[in-house]
């Protein structure tokens, strides 16, 4: 752990909130650690860390000796592994920087282990695109690209998710940052909401689709596959043009190669020419080892419409 600390360190990624530890990728396999503020949150995904998770917070402890540590296991992995996954209380309320922005982060609530790291360095480039423009943010979760995108010069904003806890906490992270009078929050199943904002003839500047993963299983890859292709037909033809989508894959089984060869079939069914800015993935306190090709499991692509 202190070589993933010192890589991190060097590299500049140490901030207020990061990953500390990502598995097979910093030498631990089955472990993850994110760090918000002085509290480090402890994933074990395999029956080993789970049996040394009393090593790991003393290493923790030695690391940040006045910080705290939170265990919030994965259940399916507990469940597959034949361990108990432990979750510690809920913790009080933290408020975390990244970039401008100011994030709500309650360790042991939410999803993952409370923000979604990985897209850190992805909000900051969406949010440069972003300026001046109406945007949409799809399956928004806690409104982390919104608020990016807002605090950094764009006009207003439509927020998209299923889940009510997802956008009361979006709410929340409107309100710390002082942007809840510019953007809209709207409840339900972005499939529908999209098709709606279409069939209403909503045009956007900007659109971001950050959907949770449509399969963790190999065997349900078509399926998963028609459902990414679905809502980027959406996205891209709510784009004004010269408008841009940043939109991710977050399934392992997902490559690279197979989630460009989506969007190209999207765009060619929704009707319109686009043009690629940048090939996206994971940031870079996510580091993907080359020959683990299971530590890159986030793809992603920056579009522009440009007909």
């Amino acid at each position: 752990m202190r070589e993933a600390f010192e890589y991190r360190r060097e590299a500049g990624l140490a901030s207020d909130a990061y990953r500390l530890v990502w598995s097979e990728a910093d030498g631990l396999p089955g472990l993850v650690v994110d760090r918000y503020g002085a509290v480090s949150v402890v994933q074990c995904l395999t029956l080993g860390m789970s049996r040394a998770a009393p090593a790991i917070a003393d290493g923790l402890h030695r690391l940040f000796p006045e910080g705290r540590v939170h265990r919030s296991d994965d259940a399916t992995a507990a469940r597959l592994e034949g361990f108990e996954a432990q979750h510690d209380p809920s913790g009080e309320e933290l408020v975390v920087t990244e970039g401008g922005c100011r994030f709500a982060v309650t360790p042991g609530a939410g999803h993952k282990t409370g923000l979604y790291l990985d897209q850190s360095e992805n909000r900051a480039l969406f949010a440069h695109h972003a300026r001046g423009r109406r945007i949409l943010d799809g399956f928004c979760y806690a409104g982390a690209f919104a608020c990016h995108a807002l605090t950094g010069g764009s006009g207003r904003a439509l927020l998209l998710d299923s889940s009510a806890d997802a956008l009361a906490l979006a709410r929340r992270n409107l309100e710390l940052n002082g942007l809840s009078a510019r953007a809209e929050i709207r409840e339900g199943n972005a499939f529908d909401l999209l098709r709606g904002l279409e069939g209403a003839g909503e045009r956007f500047g900007a659109v971001v689709l950050d959907p949770p993963p449509f399969t963790r299983r190999k065997d349900s890859l078509a399926a998963a596959t028609r459902g990414y292709k679905e809502i980027n037909i959406r996205g891209l033809r709510l784009l004004e043009p010269g408008g841009v989508l940043a939109t991710f894959s977050c399934s392992h089984h997902v490559t690279p190669a197979l989630f460009e060869e989506m969007c190209r079939d999207a765009a060619g069914d929704a009707g319109v020419a686009v043009r690629v800015l940048q090939s996206l993935g994971q940031s870079r306190d996510h580091p993907v080892l080359l020959t683990v090709p299971e530590s890159r499991y986030l793809s992603g692509l920056l579009l522009e419409r440009i007909s």
